[in-house]
C-alpha cells in the first residue's frame, strides 16, 4: 500500500491510499486461479475506485484453454464484471472457442472448426463457425469442399472435380460443382467444363 497526505493551511486536501495485491500461488493449486490481482484507490477513507483481475489456463497434449476475469468499481458502484474465457484444441480437427460475459451473463460467443483430409490426388476439408450475441445464433454456418484430379491418370474418370457448399443455421445457402474433361491427340484437342450451381 502507499498513503499520500497534504494538508494546505490546514486543510487536508488529499488523505489518500492506494492499495493492492498480486497472488501467483494458485499456479501450483490446480483448484485455484492462476494468478490474482487487486488494486484499491480511496481518498479520505472513502473508496474512489477498486479493481480485481484473474486469470487462469491449462495445456494439456495438444489442447491450452483459459479465461481472464476483470471487475471494476468506481465510487462503490459495480461498473463491470467480465470474464474472458477461450480454448484451442487440434487434438483432431481444430477447434477454437472464445466467450465474453458481463455480470455472469454471456455477451459474445464465438467458436470456429476446421478439418480436412487429404488423399492421393485428392483433397476435401470443412471450416465451420458460430457466432451467438446475447445468447441468440446470428451465424451457425458450415463450409465445405472437395478437389479431385485423380481423374487425371484414369482416362475413364473426368480430370478434374470440384464442389463446394456454404450453409447457414443448417440450411443450404449455396452449393457449386464445378469438372473439367480433356483429351489430346496429335494436333487436336477437345475438352468440356461443366458447371452446376444450386
Amino acid at each position: 500500500s502507499l498513503g499520500l497526505l497534504v494538508r494546505l493551511d490546514d486543510e487536508e486536501e488529499i488523505d489518500g491510499l492506494v492499495s493492492g495485491g498480486l497472488d501467483w500461488s494458485g499456479t501450483t493449486h490446480p483448484s485455484r486461479d492462476d494468478i490474482r490481482v487487486r488494486m484499491a484507490v480511496s481518498n479520505k477513507d472513502r473508496e474512489r475506485f477498486r479493481m480485481a483481475m484473474t486469470a487462469d489456463g491449462d495445456s494439456q497434449d495438444e489442447a491450452v484453454s483459459g479465461s481472464l476475469g476483470l471487475a471494476l468499481f468506481a465510487e462503490a458502484d459495480e461498473k463491470f464484471d467480465g470474464r474472458v474465457s477461450g480454448g484451442l484444441d487440434w487434438s483432431d480437427a481444430l477447434e477454437a472457442r472464445m466467450t465474453v460475459s458481463n455480470e455472469g451473463r454471456e455477451k459474445v460467443h464465438m467458436a470456429m472448426t476446421a478439418d480436412g483430409n487429404s488423399r492421393f490426388r485428392e483433397r476435401d476439408g470443412s471450416l465451420g463457425l458460430l457466432v451467438r450475441v446475447d445468447n441468440e445464433n446470428e451465424v451457425d454456418g458450415l463450409v465445405s469442399g472437395s478437389f479431385d484430379w485423380s481423374g487425371t491418370e484414369d482416362a475413364d474418370q473426368t480430370d478434374l472435380r470440384a464442389s463446394m457448399t456454404v450453409s447457414n443455421k443448417q440450411r443450404e445457402r449455396l452449393h457449386m460443382a464445378m469438372t473439367a474433361d480433356g483429351d489430346s491427340r496429335n494436333k487436336a484437342r477437345e475438352g468440356s467444363l461443366g458447371l452446376a450451381l444450386r
